[in-house]
C-alpha cells in the first residue's frame, strides 16, 4: 500500500505533469510533429536527448519510499525537468503509462557480459565472453523458452497510481515491447559471436549464418504472434519515442476502424529495425545476411523506423524495400547529400547532428549553427528532424548552452 507521504508526492507531481501535457504549448508541439511525421509539411521538429547526466545532474532528488512509486516520480520528475531546461519539441502522453510486466527470455543463456565504467562511474563498455565464436559449433547452444506477462503485477501497478493520483491524471496500461520485438539481430550476432567472427562467418559459413539469422528472426515473429494473441498490443503512435530518438505523434495509424474489444495488431503500429553493426558490410551483404529477416516481422507494421549510428545513405537501394518506411536515420556518418536526394519527400530524414557540436568541453555556438543549417540547406527539399543523441559528455554544468542551443535551432526554423 502507498504511504501517505508517497501519495502526496506523487500527487504533487501528477499535478504539475498534467498542467504540462495538458498546455497550448504542448498541442502545438504535437502538430509541429503530426505534420512532419504524415509527411504534410516540414516543420523540423527537434529532440535533445540526455545520453549523459544531465537529467541526474539536475533533476530534484527523489523522496518516495516505495520501489514502484519511486519509478513513477522520476518518470514525473524526468518529463517536468526535460519540459523547464530544454525547449525542445518533446512531448509527453497526457496520461501515466504502465508497462505490461513481460518477460522475453535470452535465446543465449551462456552470454556473460563485463562492463567498465568510463571516467564518471558509468559501465559504457563492455565485453561479452562470445560464445557462439564457433559458430558451426555454437549453433546449438540457442534455445527458445516461454513468453509470460505478469497480469497481476501490472494491475496491481494501475490500481496503485489510480489510487494515488487517478483523478489528477489518467492511468493506461501501455505495451512498449511491439515496437522493437524485431530489433537487434545484428546486434545478437555481434554480441554473441564477436564482430570479427560473424564478419568471416558470412565468407566461410554462410549456410550457418543464414540459419543464425532464421532462428533468431523466428523468435521475433514468435513474440510479436504472442503479443497479438496475448492483447498486448497497445497503439504507439501518440507521444511515444520511436526508432533512435524519434516521436511517432501521428494521426496516420491505424489505418483501419477500431471498436471497443477489437484486438490491436503490428499494422496498427510503428516498429523499429536497425543494424549498426552492418557498417563494414556492402549493401549486397547487407541485402543478403539481414534485409530479409528483419523484413519478416518490419512489414508486419503500420509504419517502420529504421536505423541508428550507421551511414544508410549506401544501403538505400535494399532499405527503399521496407514496406511502410516513414524515417531513416542520418548519422553523423552519413552522407547527407546522397541519401537526401535517394529518399526525396517519401520518407523523413531522422538527422543526428554531431554530438560534439552540442557536447565539446567548450560550445561554439556559431560552429553549431553552421552544422545545423547544412542538414537544413542540403534537406531543404526533404522532410527532416533534428534528434540530438549521444550526447554522452552532457552534465548540468551545460544547462546555459543546451538553452542556447535551443535558441538556435528555433531561430534558423522561423520559431
Amino acid at each position: 500500500m502507498t504511504s501517505y507521504q508517497d501519495r502526496n508526492r506523487l500527487r504533487s507531481l501528477a499535478a504539475e505533469y498534467a498542467a504540462i501535457v495538458n498546455s497550448d504549448t504542448m498541442n502545438a508541439r504535437r502538430e509541429i510533429w503530426r505534420l512532419s511525421n504524415r509527411l504534410q509539411e516540414r516543420t523540423v521538429p527537434f529532440q535533445i536527448e540526455d545520453n549523459g547526466s544531465f537529467f541526474a545532474d539536475l533533476t530534484p532528488p527523489t523522496r518516495c519510499e516505495g520501489e514502484v512509486e519511486r519509478d513513477m516520480e522520476l518518470e514525473l520528475l524526468h518529463a517536468i525537468t526535460n519540459h523547464r531546461l530544454i525547449d525542445d519539441d518533446r512531448v509527453f502522453p497526457p496520461y501515466c503509462g504502465v508497462s505490461w510486466q513481460v518477460s522475453r527470455p535470452s535465446m543465449c543463456p551462456d552470454l556473460k557480459i563485463k562492463k567498465v565504467p568510463d571516467s564518471t562511474g558509468r559501465p559504457l563498455g563492455y565485453a561479452t565472453n562470445e560464445p557462439l565464436a564457433d559458430l558451426a559449433n555454437g549453433l546449438k547452444q540457442l534455445r527458445r523458452d516461454e513468453f509470460s506477462v505478469n497480469r497481476e503485477e501490472t494491475y496491481r501497478r494501475v490500481e496503485m497510481a489510480e489510487k494515488a493520483f487517478g483523478d489528477l491524471l489518467p492511468v493506461k496500461i501501455i505495451g512498449p515491447h511491439t515496437l522493437s520485438a524485431g530489433t537487434g539481430l545484428a546486434h545478437k550476432a555481434v554480441t554473441w559471436m564477436g564482430m570479427d567472427n560473424f564478419y568471416v562467418a558470412m565468407i566461410e559459413q554462410p549456410e550457418n549464418v543464414h540459419q543464425f539469422f532464421d532462428f533468431i528472426a523466428t523468435e521475433s515473429i514468435e513474440f510479436l504472434n504472442w503479443l497479438e494473441a496475448e492483447k498486448l498490443i497497445t497503439p504507439n503512435h501518440g507521444e511515444f519515442y520511436v526508432g533512435s530518438g524519434s516521436c511517432g505523434y501521428t494521426d496516420e495509424l491505424p489505418r483501419r476502424s477500431v471498436v471497443g474489444g477489437d484486438r490491436f495488431s503490428p499494422e496498427d503500429c510503428w516498429g523499429f529495425h536497425e543494424a549498426q553493426e552492418s557498417v563494414g558490410l556492402s549493401a549486397e551483404q547487407y541485402g543478403e545476411f539481414i534485409h530479409p529477416y528483419q523484413r519478416r516481422t518490419a512489414d508486419r507494421y503500420g509504419l517502420v523506423y529504421y536505423g541508428c549510428c550507421e551511414p544508410v545513405h549506401a544501403q538505400w537501394p535494399v532499405l527503399k524495400q521496407f514496406q511502410n518506411l516513414r524515417k531513416v536515420t542520418v548519422s553523423p556518418w552519413c552522407d547527407q547529400e546522397s541519401i537526401a536526394a535517394s529518399v526525396g519527400r517519401n520518407v523523413v530524414l531522422s538527422r543526428k547532428p554531431h554530438p560534439l557540436k552540442l557536447c565539446s568541453p567548450t560550445f561554439d555556438a556559431a560552429a553549431f549553427e553552421a552544422h545545423i543549417r547544412e542538414t537544413l540547406d542540403i534537406a531543404k527539399d526533404n522532410f527532416v528532424e533534428l534528434i540530438f543523441r549521444d550526447t554522452n559528455p552532457l552534465n548540468g554544468s551545460m544547462k546555459d548552452r543546451v538553452a542556447e542551443a535551443c535558441r538556435i535551432v528555433r531561430r534558423l526554423m522561423d520559431r
